[in-house]
């Protein structure tokens, strides 16, 4: 519990919904896995593994017998983790245990591969992480990112957005980047890190440096019934009944301020947000939402040197 008496969740639970499992086309995974060589891996690190949604994406494009072991700060994530693997019939082979990112509880060179989703963007040192990582790898060993760049994702138009004055987008934008920044200026990562993650690697020596994007988009239209239009739709319900806009209003108010916002402006920022988000859940009951809901988001590999 807090000491106002809240439960405290864990790291990102408000991430970890059934949309999540929506983020990858299953045959870019497949295609990623040719190029990658996944053939190769017997053994898998996932750092920061949450409930275990990329490692057990994963596991359609790994060998049938290859070991997974998941690390996790949060022990509700891991309970969640083993659960869901279990539902799979993944549990003879995907382990998870508790363990930090910037200080992984394995000797060196001990892994295949090691990978990890939407991890680096929570970090205050990533470039800390991926040593981390490295380390733990084999000579040879394969390293693979999935990290996003949140603030261009912010600019993909909708029919709510598409008759919006520059400056009425150009709001939108800085309250994010403002938001952005000011978790970085309190050491809560940057949401946007997947840009730089490739120039980290080639600093670190990492060898055979790849960076793809991922094809998957997340189109909104009427009639909105296709699996992952619903289950994003519930998350979209689930967050705007909770007010929480990426961030419940605390965090949001103290990231903006850290990242150089007018305190005074907070307020207008806020309900304008929240009234976007609304909006958005009104035009979906009216059948007149409709997105293309592209996204930026990199799956980063290279090679540790032999």
């Amino acid at each position: 519990m807090t000491e106002k008496g809240k439960v405290q969740k864990a790291h990102s639970e408000e991430y970890f919904g059934e949309y999540r499992d929506y983020w990858w086309n299953p045959d870019f995974l497949s295609l990623m896995g040719d190029r990658l060589k996944f053939d190769q891996i017997n053994t898998v690190l996932d750092v920061g593994c949450g409930v275990g949604h990329w490692g057990q994406l994963l596991a359609s494009v790994l060998p049938k017998n290859a070991i997974l072991t998941g690390i996790d700060q949060e022990d509700s994530s891991l309970l969640k983790a083993s659960v869901r693997a279990k539902q799979k019939g993944l549990l003879d082979r995907f382990h998870y245990q508790k363990g930090n990112a910037i200080s992984l509880p394995f000797p060196d060179a001990v892994f295949d591969m090691v990978t990890c989703q939407t991890v680096l963007i929570h970090l205050n040192d990533p470039k800390q992480g991926l040593k981390e990582m490295i380390r733990v790898l084999k000579p040879g060993g394969l390293l693979l990112a999935a990290e996003p760049n949140n603030f261009a994702n912010r600019a993909i138009a909708s029919n709510l957005t598409q008759n919006l004055s520059v400056d009425e987008v150009m709001e939108r934008l800085k309250f994010d980047l403002l938001i952005q920044r000011g978790k970085k200026a309190l050491g809560f990562g940057f949401n946007s890190e997947g840009d730089l993650i490739p120039g980290y690697l080639s600093q670190l020596g990492v060898k055979n440096i790849q960076v793809y994007l991922s094809d998957k988009a997340t189109p909104f239209f009427a009639p909105y019934d296709s699996d992952d239009q619903k289950a994003n739709i519930q998350q979209m319900y689930d967050w705007v009944k909770k007010d929480f806009l990426g961030w419940d209003r605390e965090d949001m108010h103290r990231y903006f301020i850290a990242g150089g916002g007018n305190p005074l402006k907070f307020d207008f920022y806020w309900d304008l947000f929240l009234e976007d988000a609304k909006k958005t859940i009104k035009e979906i009951e009216a059948g007149t939402y409709h997105t293309a809901g592209g996204c930026v988001i990199y799956l980063i590999s290279g090679v540790k040197a032999e």
